[in-house]
């Protein structure tokens, strides 16, 4: 595990390839919560000790059904909880992982300083999520905003163009102070910290790209 800044990590997959996937971890009074991306055989059982060590999972956030995996259901064995993804992702999850429980698609209070926001777009149920982390207000966009190596980018087909703009005109007025993100394992890149100013630039580059 990586320490990223106060309370947030990055979860390295126990052997890690260039075909696998970081997930992210925040530490929090109210429960900690693991935003995991265990596909292209991502397991994170190597870091299992270390999180029960920091107080374990209260809640396995996906922002999609591409972040599941069998692999799902060894985290929800051992800390004995269920993976949790939106509705409209619920029916692709539940054929790799056994335990999934579904939350309604649209943006609410999961939790206490946890808001679910729907970010279609990559994926029809994507969602990300908002949370209150060590006096950060934190944005887990999962993989529909991540950073490929060279630059940060979003994943859309010519279909779905006019959706993801609609997502990143959203988020653009969210109040966020650093935006992360599952991306690639051999990647150290996987948050961008901002302000009003920059997030504005953040998410207009991002759309001059699409």
């Amino acid at each position: 595990m990586q320490s990223l800044f106060d309370d947030v990590y990055r979860i390295l997959p126990t052997k890690i390839t260039p075909t696998k996937y970081s997930s992210l971890f925040a530490v929090r009074p109210d429960g900690n919560l693991l935003f995991s991306c265990l596909g292209g055989h991502s397991s994170i059982e190597g870091s299992f000790d270390v999180m029960d060590a920091l107080g374990g999972v209260a809640l396995h956030l996906l922002g999609d059904m591409h972040f599941a995996a069998r692999y799902n259901d060894d985290v929800d064995e051992r800390f004995d909880v269920a993976t949790m993804c939106s509705e409209v992702e619920g029916g692709d999850v539940r054929r790799k992982v056994k335990k999934v429980v579904t939350f309604p698609f649209e943006r609410h209070m999961l939790a206490s300083g946890v808001e679910v926001i729907p970010t279609p777009g990559h994926r029809p149920g994507a969602v990300s999520y908002l949370v209150d982390v060590g006096g950060r207000r934190c944005l887990f966009a999962g993989d529909s905003i991540y950073h490929g190596g060279d630059n940060w980018m979003c994943p859309v087909s010519r279909k779905n163009r006019k959706t993801m703009l609609a997502t990143l005109d959203l988020l653009a007025g969210i109040d966020f102070d650093v935006l992360l993100s599952n991306t690639g394992a051999n990647n150290p890149v996987c948050y961008v910290e901002v302000d009003r100013t920059s997030r504005a630039e953040f998410f207009d580059d991002l759309k001059s790209r699409l």
